[in-house]
């Protein structure tokens, strides 16, 4: 009698969990390309440290930031152009992968007079986060950064 009920109790559980249906979401089919120009893409968090040996830190909603990205996001359009949005103007850009694996990009904002040329690395895109390595140099100002971006 044991017996069959441990039988029945397995094959109980086996048919339950077999037709369990996953939650998991599927996995994404999009390209690099497609995810990048799906959405505008909003500052998260930016670490910074510039040459003059100044740091600086951006965490949205956060009360420790020692400067303000509130306004700063951006858009990537399938032709390699694009806006930069920040404290109300929005810029155009120009935009190219620099290599074949796509993990390196260099963006370029056409301020006037002079365009600011941006060198992201490290690139990671998923449809809900954007993460890269940037640096620059402005003004004989070097910028290094870390950050993270999420959807408007």
């Amino acid at each position: 009698m044991k017996t069959k009920l441990a039988i029945f109790s397995f094959f109980i559980l086996t048919i339950t969990a077999c037709s369990k249906e996953s939650t998991d979401p599927p996995p994404t089919t999009a390209t690099i390309e497609e995810m990048l120009t799906a959405k505008t893409w909003k500052t998260d968090e930016i670490r910074s440290q510039l040459s003059n040996n100044t740091t600086q830190y951006y965490k949205r909603g956060g009360s420790s930031n020692t400067v303000n990205y509130d306004s700063d996001s951006l858009k990537f359009n399938s032709s390699n152009t694009g806006i930069h949005y920040f404290n109300g103007v929005a810029t155009t850009t120009t935009w190219n992968f620099t290599n074949a694996e796509k993990s390196k990009m260099t963006i370029i904002i056409n301020y006037t007079p002079t365009p600011v040329t941006i060198n992201w690395e490290y690139i990671n895109v998923s449809p809900t986060s954007l993460k890269y390595t940037q640096y620059s140099s402005a003004g004989g100002i070097s910028y290094l950064a870390s950050g993270t971006r999420v959807p408007n």
